[in-house]
């Protein structure tokens, strides 16, 4: 059985992973995208072996304070995210919209049923 991995462990991993995707959210290219997340990587690692707590402490703080600075105005996102192409394209899981809102209103019922439904009626053959 493994321990859990303390908080620092955590804020290092949570740091990398969110300065993985500010890295993406700026580059288009995936080769360069890869060139520069290995570079992020090597920044990273060079200081894997800090033992000094306030040190730590500053560089972690340094590299919050840089994602903060090089935050994208418009990061990507999924298809389907809130705020994407097709965020609620299909309201109520695919069930579609809500009957109240597909409802013909009842001042627009008679048209409706001259226009579309009596000349289908009278173009049947005889049964």
């Amino acid at each position: 059985m493994t321990a859990a991995p303390s908080a620092h462990t955590l804020r290092v991993c949570g740091l990398y992973r969110r300065a993985l995707k500010t890295t993406f959210n700026w580059v288009v290219d995936r080769e360069t995208f890869i060139a520069e997340a290995i570079d992020l990587r090597k920044q990273f690692e060079a200081n894997r072996h800090v033992r000094s707590a306030p040190l730590i402490e500053k560089i972690c703080s340094d590299a919050e304070a840089d994602l903060v600075k090089f935050k994208h105005p418009d990061p990507y996102k999924l298809p389907w995210q809130f705020g994407s192409s097709k965020y609620m394209r299909f309201p109520g899981d695919g069930m579609g919209l809500p009957k109240e809102v597909c409802d013909i209103p009842e001042h627009l019922v008679d048209q409706y049923v001259e226009l579309y439904y009596l000349p289908k009626v009278k173009n049947l053959p005889p049964a």
